[in-house]
């Protein structure tokens, strides 16, 4: 099944043991390195509740929905997933992210991106520039992540009367 992230965000996430809706997503938590999810910050039930980690490992069923887990117990404070902590720490949210080229063109910022519940990877992001031009590229295209998400040059058509491009 595929899943936009934005669909995501806001969805409740149910504890099986206890048949309860134990909190709603809040951000997902995406591996720089491979684009593979690593898991949800969870806003808990309850006026001024903490949020909590959900490691992806602990998703027992994706539904359109909500996410489930087996107990409410798969929630845990976020210092206590090392790979989730550093993400939260840096900040790297692929949601509203910067998108350029590895030579530092610009690409606009990730509005969405799809999501692949079998592989549990990004497979897809849906970027929008400050002019409101849309564009969609894969995951294969990602050179690497860290402040900004940097594709390959490829990704963007060169000007025309560029240098090596066809003069019509």
């Amino acid at each position: 099944m595929f899943i936009e992230a934005t669909k995501l965000i806001g969805l409740p996430v149910a504890a099986r043991d206890d048949q309860v809706k134990a909190g709603v997503v809040r951000q997902i938590l995406v591996d720089p390195q491979n684009g593979q999810l690593l898991g949800f910050l969870v806003q808990l039930e309850g006026f001024f509740s903490p949020q909590k980690a959900l490691s992806i490992i602990d998703v027992i069923d994706w539904d359109p929905v909500g996410l489930v887990t087996a107990s409410v117990d798969n929630l845990v404070d976020p210092s206590e997933i090392i790979r989730l902590k550093t993400l939260i720490d840096k900040k790297i949210y692929l949601l509203g992210m910067k998108a350029k080229t590895e030579s530092d063109i610009g690409l606009g910022e990730v509005e969405n991106f799809l999501i692949d519940t079998n592989t549990q990877s990004v497979t897809k992001y849906y970027l929008k520039d400050l002019l409101g031009k849309s564009r969609i590229l894969t995951s294969d295209k990602v050179s690497r992540i860290d402040k900004a998400i940097i594709f390959t040059d490829d990704v963007v058509e060169p000007p025309s009367g560029a240098v090596g491009s066809e003069i019509a």
